[in-house]
């Protein structure tokens, strides 16, 4: 075995190797055909180079197929495939053809060379950040890293091996990171990066696994318009029924477009890989729309579920996961996450309405936990026009025994006898002579909530509003709105708020429809319904910053995140505002705080609360509304006053106008209890001698995005992936050379602002995000604007999940930020010199200063002074012409003339002009510098990070 202590006596031995062979094979010669190497310990034995009797056989076979290889440029043409594939049985006949095409034999022998030797270090060193570093050598050496790279990979002796811990993986990996890094010296992508090298790269990847595809995907951007040239990679896999390899390439490369359903989305239901089904689909709203369709017809009443496997011939199907029930689960799912109108997938709505009807009847015949209004309301939506669902919710009423109310609902919906049974029949000749409206209405006397009421006692076990209902408000007008909050934005109250909206059985899109303030005398109960197409966006400012941002008055809530995400959600434009909160108390969260250090909020209360929770685990429907209320403020109520609270009307139709006076009393009761709540617990801290902050920090968890929501924004959007593997902070190591600040560009998290304003001084460029601002905005700024991110905390886990690690770096918010400032300049090898002090704008970033006399700021700021005073411009002399063309500044409005930024020249104080020779004014932002005392202070202050 040969082996190389360095590239140029690699190259000085390849070329004698090839000088020696000259007359022996044409000089257009493949040189891999004469110096394959062999690895005898480290690859498989088919992988060895051949025997002299195999290689003397080569030679006779290359002369029979005269030139061979089109190493040299002349004879491109002429490529025997055959010859190479017998000759090299491991390596691509078209990557070794297109190699061959983009460079000539030095090219390739220099790459082999350098192959060769990283090879070698990879199998004779178990540290393997040196070879990694020769590896990045190598790349910046190279005319075309994305060409070498793929050499690199085709040439590996662990391609084969499906594991992210072997050669060909580091070796991509490594490249990921130095293509976003400072030593990368790319800069004619376009030229470099072309399609032919996208597609031995795709085919190279995709040759024995998956492993390297996103990491590939990422480094040779293969997802872009005009990219079908690689269809003929993924029909491929299709000939072959490897549709996991068919929806990976189809979906990331955005080509979904050029199959059927029936080509890959289908094969995949029937073998149940929905994940990768979901990968497809991502981005596609054609596709989703079709598919999702195709279940819905496979959610028919007598669809035939094996005529279609049969068709079909795809093979390894589950059958166990394609019964109805598991397809309507995934019908259902899929329509809500890519929000197909119900219209387009009737089956599928009929399902949905099936399995909240089922959880309905559960919740009234076992539970027993819903009032009859609010079971009748939700039933009537859960049915609507559907004829299949109607002639379901009668016979089930008839399987609970229930046959009196079976022929009210047939009666209501006007159900023919002919569909009906028997005892269902009996029971409606009973009720002919009753009305045919909503049973709610029939019957009064026999009403289920009345019965309920009916028995002694029953009121007294529910805890009561101890207010008069003549002091709830019904806000359901303009004028009443604006009244509401004037009245609750007085300084000093403390205000109970909560909110309803309508329980979702995923046919409906949710919204807020009913938001409750209660005071110690006073309710009010906006109707968000009515005032949704009454009010203006400034109106709802209102709400936003009158009462929630208002520091002078405290603001209650239970499960507050809830009622927030429900407002955000409805309201959008409100999401900003209303992340500054002030003064909100959580009492789900104080009263965990206080409940667990004190024995007992009530002593004379005993017993646990017999609430049940709300969740249906057959029927299979996710239904939404306030859970952690249900058992949760109810049984606090309890602890602290001995009855829990009324729950029956949580669970209603609360769009439906007019409300109910058992929905008002409900609503009111919600908000008004916190206040007595509220009291209780501070009441127990003060008696418990409790060290608790009855008004903690406010948190916005809330205005995150839900799961849900993420997966809808994902199925929308394509988004490149991320890489497979990001370094822990300790062990990422900055690989640059040094830099002065000026090319040392970052993006400060909020929380870190005193290090950036520290970075700024230094020269650094540097920019800061204010606290209203979002993480994504550094994300935004390091993708685009090629900055490294400075953060802290989870904040930087999360940011750096979304850009890598080698392009953040983990500040220790515990340290001052004239020690942080030290940190960052050493970990990025940045060399601040006295110079490099305050030479930017302090206000704006800018590193673009005009510097100008200071006898001519002097006389712009008495000629804007002149100005001001006699209310005209004097006529243009030549001084104003100077400064035009000199500095390109209007004199007459202090202003520059490309940007019209103003010049703060009212900023100087007048004793400075017999001071100073010259001012430094910020092209950017016109802010004015001059040289002071303060420069010797400066220099001072950051001594310690000078000539670091």
């Amino acid at each position: 075995q040969i082996t190389f202590e360095d590239d140029q006596r690699a190259l000085l031995i390849l070329e004698a190797r090839n000088r020696e062979n000259h007359n022996l094979l044409d000089s257009h010669c493949d040189p891999r055909l004469c110096f394959q190497r062999s690895y005898t310990s480290n690859r498989r034995p088919e992988d060895n180079e051949w025997s002299s009797l195999q290689f003397n056989n080569k030679l006779k076979s290359h002369h029979k197929a005269k030139k061979f290889g089109a190493m040299s440029g002349e004879d491109k043409s002429n490529f025997d495939a055959e010859a190479f594939k017998e000759a090299n049985p491991k390596v691509s006949v078209g990557w070794a053809a297109s190699a061959m095409r983009s460079g000539d034999e030095k090219k390739i022998q220099l790459m082999k060379a350098k192959s060769d030797h990283l090879q070698e270090m990879w199998q004779e060193r178990k540290d393997k950040v040196p070879v990694m570093n020769q590896f990045r050598d190598y790349l910046k050496e190279s005319d075309n890293p994305y060409s070498f790279v793929v050499f690199l990979l085709n040439d590996s002796h662990d391609l084969h091996v499906h594991k992210t811990t072997t050669y060909s993986y580091a070796v991509c990996k490594e490249f990921c990171g130095w293509l976003f890094s400072s030593q990368c010296n790319v800069k004619n992508k376009n030229q470099v990066l072309t399609p032919e090298i996208k597609l031995d790269a795709l085919s190279v990847t995709m040759r024995y696994h998956t492993v390297m595809f996103q990491l590939v995907l990422k480094i040779y951007e293969l997802r872009h318009q005009g990219n079908g040239y690689m269809l003929p990679e993924i029909k491929r896999f299709l000939e072959k029924k490897k549709y996991n390899e068919c929806a990976l390439l189809a979906g990331h490369l955005g080509l979904q477009d050029h199959f059927t359903i029936d080509e890959i989305a289908v094969p995949l239901i029937l073998q149940n890989k929905l994940n990768l089904l979901e990968t497809y689909l991502r981005g596609n709203s054609g596709q989703q729309m079709l598919v999702v369709q195709f279940l819905d017809r496979m959610c028919e009443k007598g669809y035939n579920i094996n005529n279609l496997v049969s068709s079909m011939s795809v093979p390894d199907v589950k059958m166990s996961h394609l019964q109805k029930k598991s397809i309507s689960k995934l019908a259902t799912r899929l329509a809500k996450l890519y929000e197909i109108p119900n219209d387009l997938i009737p089956n599928i709505v009929t399902a949905r309405g099936l399995g909240a009807l089922r959880f309905l009847l559960y919740k009234r015949y076992i539970e027993n936990s819903m009032a009859a209004g609010s079971w009748e309301d939700m039933v009537e939506n859960a049915v609507g026009d559907n004829e299949t669902l109607q002639l379901e919710l009668v016979e089930q009423l008839q399987c609970y025994n229930d046959a009196k109310s079976a022929a009210k609902w047939a009666n209501f919906y006007k159900i023919p006898d002919e569909k009906l049974s028997h005892p269902v029949r009996e029971e409606r000749k009973r009720l002919a002579e009753g009305p045919t409206s909503a049973p709610a209405a029939v019957g009064g006397e026999e009403s289920w909530e009345d019965e309920l009421m009916s028995v002694d006692g029953m009121d007294a076990y529910y805890y009561k509003l101890n207010l008069d209902p003549s002091s709830i408000q019904l806000v359901d007008t303009k004028e009443k709105y604006h009244e509401c909050i004037s009245r609750l934005s007085r300084p000093g109250l403390t205000i109970g708020v909560d909110s309803e909206w309508k329980p979702s059985f995923g046919n409906t899109t949710q919204r807020i429809a009913l938001m409750q303030f209660a005071t110690s005398d006073q309710i009010f109960l906006l109707d968000m319904i009515t005032l949704h197409s009454l009010l203006h966006k400034s109106d709802w400012f209102l709400l936003a910053n009158a009462l929630f941002c208002n520091e002078e008055m405290i603001k209650l809530g239970y499960g507050f995140d809830s009622d927030l995400k429900m407002v955000v959600k409805t309201y959008p434009f409100l999401k900003e505002p209303l992340t500054h909160l002030k003064r909100t108390v959580d009492l789900e969260k104080l009263a965990a705080k206080v409940i667990d250090k004190a024995i007992n909020l009530m002593p004379d209360t005993v017993g646990d609360s017999d609430d049940e929770g709300l969740e249906d685990k057959d029927s299979g429907v996710n239904v939404k509304f306030q859970a952690v209320e249900q058992r949760g403020l109810s049984e606090l109520v309890r602890q602290c006053f001995g009855k829990p609270l009324n729950k029956g009307e949580q669970m209603s139709d609360w769009e439906r106008r007019p409300l109910r006076n058992t929905q008002i009393q409900y609503a009111a009761l919600d908000a008004f209890v916190l206040l007595e709540v509220y009291e209780r617990l501070k009441e127990t801290a003060k008696r418990e001698k409790m060290e608790i902050d009855v008004e903690p920090p406010v948190t916005v968890k809330w205005s995150k995005d839900s799961k849900l929501d993420r997966m809808k924004a994902k199925a929308k959007n394509y988004r490149p992936p991320k890489s497979t593997f990001t370094p822990k902070p300790e062990t990422t190591a900055y690989l640059g050379s040094e830099m002065e600040p000026g090319q040392f560009r970052v993006v400060v998290d909020s929380m870190l602002q005193g290090l950036g304003r520290q970075l700024r001084n230094c020269g650094v460029d540097v920019q800061i995000l204010n606290y209203d601002e979002d993480h994504q905005k550094a994300v935004q700024a390091a993708m685009q604007e090629n900055r490294i991110v400075l953060s802290s905390g989870t904040p930087y886990q999360t940011i750096c999940s979304k850009i890598g690690a080698e392009r953040c770096y983990n500040v220790d918010n515990t340290l001052p930020a004239k020690e942080q400032i030290v940190g960052v300049l050493q970990h990025f090898k940045v060399k601040v010199k006295k110079e490099d002090i305050l030479s930017r704008c302090q206000v704006c970033n800018s590193d673009n200063f005009l510097q100008i006399p200071s006898k001519d700021v002097l006389r712009m700021s008495e000629k804007a002074e002149n100005m001001k005073r006699s209310h005209g411009a004097p006529p243009r002399d030549s001084w104003d012409e100077h400064m035009l063309t000199t500095y390109q500044i209007n004199s007459r409005n202090t202003s520059f003339v490309k940007t019209g930024v103003d010049i703060r020249i009212d900023t100087i104080p007048q004793k400075i002009f017999s001071i100073v020779d010259s001012f430094y004014i910020c092209v950017k932002c016109g802010k004015i510098f001059w040289e002071g005392p303060h420069m010797a202070s400066a220099c001072e202050q950051f001594a310690h990070v000078l000539n670091l």
